[in-house]
């Protein structure tokens, strides 16, 4: 099974969180001060982006890993949904993750971290019908379609942690968007499951130059190219 299925972490540190904020901002607007140009600080956040492949089968999305649910628990005991979620009769990120519909977003939140005080202060946060709340600017969801840059940057400045259900050829893959570094809180986690759950790879985003290049294991699981280094049993950080 290990050697027939695997799982790609595409990371992408470092991203500039400026680039994600709204166009329609007053790019007009001049800062008086010319100093705080130069020493206020320039915010980033990461990515991470789960794939799978079942090469026996020749099946593409990670929740078709024979594996995915100890993937799922991983993420599970790092978060939490923001605000409260009436999805279903289940509650669970998974749970969210098998029934939402693609290119579907979640709020999360450090286990660590208490939950955001201001996203649930006096604000209705009710889904009904599995429907996102909508109609005004001033209600809270859990959970959206399509997040928007600017959308997304609002959420990471909060210190929020957004998970994208993502199309995959045969399945679905999984994006989570954070302010915060999260590559090694999922490392070594995954690194656990090895060698019986899946072969591992973490490939860095900036070496995969076209979407092909991610399914490197078609023409040259032998030989990844540079960039894209499997993780052993014995490997560290």
């Amino acid at each position: 099974m290990s050697s027939n299925q695997l799982l790609k972490l595409v990371f992408f540190h470092d991203q500039r969180m400026e680039e994600l904020a709204s166009s329609s901002s007053d790019s007009s607007k001049v800062d008086s001060d010319v100093l705080s140009l130069f020493t206020k600080p320039d915010p980033t956040y990461s990515r991470l982006f789960f794939m799978g492949s079942d090469l026996t089968n020749n099946r593409y999305g990670i929740n078709l890993l024979d594996a995915y649910p100890s993937i799922i628990t991983v993420i599970e005991k790092l978060y939490t949904i923001a605000l409260p979620l009436e999805w279903s009769d289940k509650q669970g990120i998974g749970d969210w993750m098998q029934d939402a519909p693609i290119d579907a977003y979640l709020r999360l939140v450090r286990k660590s971290k208490d939950s955001i005080a201001s996203s649930t202060n006096g604000l209705d946060t009710s889904l009904t019908n599995d429907t996102p709340v909508t109609g005004t600017k001033n209600v809270e969801q859990a959970w959206g379609y399509e997040v928007e840059a600017s959308v997304l940057h609002r959420l990471l400045m909060k210190d929020e942690i957004i998970l994208v259900k993502r199309a995959a050829r045969d399945g679905y893959d999984i994006d989570l968007f954070s302010k915060r570094n999260p590559y090694i809180d999922f490392f070594y986690p995954l690194q656990s499951l090895l060698p019986e759950a899946f072969r591992f790879f973490s490939i860095n985003g900036k070496r995969v130059h076209s979407k092909e290049a991610l399914y490197f294991e078609q023409t040259r699981l032998y030989k990844p190219p540079h960039g894209f280094e499997e993780v052993h049993p014995e490997s560290v950080l």
